[in-house]
This record gives structure tokens, sequence and C-alpha cells, in this order.
């Protein structure tokens, strides 16, 4: 049996802070959330996973809006 365990994923995490540092990257950060949960599909779906376990946080607190729930539908 084969099986993929991740944990607190935080999709569409608001990253409070980040406009602290100008030369930061912050599109791409904000979207390493959504980029790493399709990789981690992804990987799933190549291995032949039988289940996946999230644990901890898939999102991080309420929905800012509900891009993050569409975004979760659609892929």
């Amino acid at each position: 049996m084969k099986f993929i365990h991740a944990a607190d994923i935080h999709l569409d995490s608001p990253l409070h802070g980040l406009s602290a540092y100008p030369d930061a990257p912050a599109e791409q950060l904000r979207n390493a959330s959504r980029d790493a949960l399709v990789k981690l599909v992804d990987r799933a779906i190549e291995e032949n996973v039988d289940f996946m376990v999230i644990a901890g946080d898939l999102y991080d607190g309420d929905w800012r809006d509900h891009n993050t729930g569409i975004f979760l539908a659609s892929s």
C-alpha cells in the first residue's frame, strides 16, 4: 500500500509581513501553496498511490474570497 502524507498547506495564505520585503517575489510566493498542492496531486497520480492524507490546515483560516474554493474544485 502506498500513500502520501502532507500537512499545513495553507492555501492562499495572505502572508502577512511580506510587504516588509520590497524585493520579495510576492506573486510567486502567494501562489506557492497552490503550486505545491498541484504538484502533490500530480505526484500521487504518477505514483498511483492508494490514498493521500492532508493533516493540519488545508486552508489558512477563513477564505478571503471564493477563488480558493474555485481553485480547489477546478484542480
